[in-house]
């Protein structure tokens, strides 16, 4: 997710003094200022998510679309009752998509192929905002939806990244000034204020979304679901003034 901000310090005023002195007019004005020294600041901050996502959904062929659509849709209902008996609120609870389509013989006759039966999918985005029953959810959604679900795109990411933020932004700051006092000094002028200061934020996800092990030897065990660690950005570019040392 990529956010920006752009925060100008004006650097010239254009100043207009009129007076009725006969036909005479005074303008006065300065011109913008085109140097400076220009930096980048970059600023990271690492946190655990607090959300994770994954999506969720059905998948039956029948011989008819009313069959087809019967057993996705009894299936789907299932799945989505589980999610909410595990108190995953119906607002995080999105349906991605709903096809039907029919499937196919080509066996006999490549070119005008017979239809043998149909297919219904139904699928949901789930949003999970506490993490602790992540696996259990997922544990949950797939075994109630039997051989007909469909799990796929854990992932997890920071929501409430505010005072995050905040600290990646000193970070950002603290790092172009650094560059900026040693440019400074090294070009013999000295640092004024900041001109302009731009910002984009960023927020990353893990880079590993998740371990998941299947059952086996017909023993039940919960999957591991890893969440890693996710990271917040702030990169600034700011010009600031320069003066001449005395």
């Amino acid at each position: 997710m990529k956010r920006s901000l752009l925060l100008a310090v004006p650097v010239a005023a254009v100043l207009l003094f009129a007076g009725c002195e006969g036909d005479k007019t005074t303008v006065v004005t300065t011109s913008p200022e085109v140097t400076g020294i220009s930096v980048t600041g970059h600023g990271e901050v690492e946190a655990p998510p607090d959300t994770g996502f994954f999506d969720v959904g059905v998948q039956v062929s029948a011989p008819t679309v009313a069959a087809a659509r019967d057993g996705a849709a009894s299936a789907a209902d299932r799945v989505i009752s589980a999610l909410k008996k595990d108190g995953v609120d119906a607002k995080d609870i999105q349906t991605q998509n709903f096809f039907i389509t029919p499937e196919y013989d080509y066996s006999k006759n490549s070119s005008r192929p017979t239809i043998t039966g149909y297919q219904v999918s139904n699928t949901v985005s789930v949003k999970v905002r506490k993490l602790d029953n992540f696996s259990k959810i997922v544990d949950d959604a797939a075994a109630a939806g039997g051989d007909a679900v469909r799990l796929s795109g854990i992932r997890f990411g920071i929501e409430d990244d505010k005072k995050l933020l905040d600290q990646a932004r000193a970070a950002a700051m603290d790092d172009a000034k650094q560059k900026a006092d040693q440019l400074a000094k090294l070009g013999g002028v000295k640092l004024g204020p900041p001109q302009t200061i731009s910002e984009t934020q960023g927020t990353r996800p893990p880079e590993t979304f998740a371990a998941v092990d299947k059952a086996t030897g017909g023993v039940s065990v919960p999957t591991p679901i890893e969440a890693g660690t996710g990271k917040v950005t702030v990169d600034l570019s700011i010009r600031w003034a320069i003066t001449t040392t005395n």
